[in-house]
């Protein structure tokens, strides 16, 4: 999955489809809330809820793509959707 955002540049994930499907999903639900800021960088807005929702021992600290998709789970089911394979 590539990404291309404005302050860093492109950023690649290697992730598998299930995992693609449920970051999918979470940029989707974020996208469609009434926030300006969630309109334009859902992913972003996923990432700042986690770090500020999830408790800490919640928060794995592996690799970029399980990180990611941990947040994206999290966020999917806080907001009571289906994350996939879980």
């Amino acid at each position: 999955m590539d990404m291309d955002d404005d302050f860093v540049g492109e950023i690649e994930f290697n992730l598998t489809a299930e995992q693609g499907e449920i970051v999918n999903q979470a940029i989707e639900l974020a996208s469609r809330q009434n926030n300006e800021f969630q309109l334009v960088n859902p992913l972003i807005s996923i990432m700042q809820w986690w770090e500020n929702s999830a408790p800490e021992a919640h928060r794995r600290r592996g690799s970029p793509e399980a990180t990611l998709v941990e947040a994206c789970r999290s966020f999917l089911h806080a907001h009571g959707k289906s994350s996939g394979g879980r």
